[in-house]
């Protein structure tokens, strides 16, 4: 975003407060920038700002990583040492929370073509915000897939939308979607390079784990029980794959996962290698269980969301030991 570089950015800019109040804002650098501190100078590009016949200090993030609302607070608070007017925050997104939290502080922002708060020239426009979404309890599937992969850490979950689409057999729509969801529930920065979104978690491993968790759910949505047939093309799930993460003896009859979606199990009729007498477990997945099986073996975050509900002692101890073998 620096003056080299960021002249699309600063012509969104531009754009947005003529469009949206409708006026033309006289923008120009700040020659004084060099008397501040080194770190803000490292951090920001600073711009005179004349809007309303104000003049007003405009500073442009330039950090790739995410800034706390009380750290721009602070920022905002240092510059007033050095310009005596109006000062306004700027950059390419910021989440919904810290939004609202920069507005609790009465920071004044602006986000090219999405939001813009002057408190101190009486401009508040709250009534050009969506109507905030409602967070959900759990997370869509897709969503989830995005965070398996990125604790899986699949080279996939750094690209964009469209790559992770083809790369995964998701829809760009879904994964575009799953993009705001998990914004909505602050848990990634939207990163954008031209045209390109990609994701940035502000956790990773065992932390984004642990931060997620209550919010994961099992991917199971409905279980069959079915006459005993060989898929040569199913993924083992449940204790059936539990059983291969740990000590538990793997259980009589034998559980399989399928794709909420996918029309093996309607082939129910045509029964190869039958056995007499036995059943088989097929669980319908809200994802695919192949994205992450290994060998023809359900991931072991996956089987530990569909299990750890579970009252039975076994089950408890052998997802212990399931989450101990975590190479996060």
């Amino acid at each position: 975003m620096k003056l080299n570089k960021g002249s699309i950015y600063l012509y969104a800019l531009f754009s947005y407060v003529e469009k949206t109040l409708g006026i033309k804002p006289k923008l120009e650098p700040w020659k004084n920038f060099n008397t501040l501190p080194l770190y803000l100078i490292e951090q920001y590009s600073f711009y005179r700002f004349r809007m309303f016949s104000s003049d007003i200090l405009l500073f442009i993030d330039n950090s790739e990583d995410k800034t706390s609302p009380g750290v721009i607070f602070k920022h905002c608070k240092t510059l007033t040492d050095y310009w005596s007017g109006g000062i306004i925050y700027s950059r390419s997104s910021i989440t919904s929370t810290d939004r609202t939290r920069l507005i609790q502080a009465k920071v004044p922002f602006i986000v090219p073509d999405k939001q813009l708060y002057i408190p101190f020239l009486g401009i508040d426009m709250k009534e050009l915000f969506p109507p905030a979404r409602q967070k959900d309890e759990t997370l869509s599937p897709t969503s989830q897939v995005l965070i398996l992969g990125k604790l899986y850490k699949t080279n996939w979950i750094e690209e964009s939308p469209s790559k992770m689409a083809n790369s995964i057999g998701i829809t760009n729509m879904s994964i575009g979607r799953a993009f705001s969801e998990l914004e909505l529930h602050d848990l990634i920065t939207i990163k954008l390079s031209g045209k390109e979104k990609t994701l940035e978690f502000y956790e990773i491993g065992k932390e984004l784990w642990n931060r997620v968790l209550p919010l994961l759910k099992s991917p199971v949505t409905s279980t069959l029980i079915l006459p005993y047939s060989q898929y040569n093309d199913s993924v083992l799930a449940g204790e059936s794959a539990l059983s291969h993460y740990s000590m538990l003896n793997e259980p009589r009859t034998p559980t399989i996962a399928l794709f909420n979606r996918s029309k093996t199990i309607q082939k129910t009729n045509e029964v190869q290698g039958r056995i007499p007498n036995e059943d088989l477990i097929v669980q319908k997945w809200g994802y695919n269980p192949d994205i992450f099986a290994k060998k023809g073996i359900a991931d072991p975050l996956s089987v530990f969301l569909q299990c750890k509900d579970s009252n039975d002692e076994r089950i408890e101890e052998a997802l212990d030991e399931l989450i101990k073998e975590i190479k996060w």
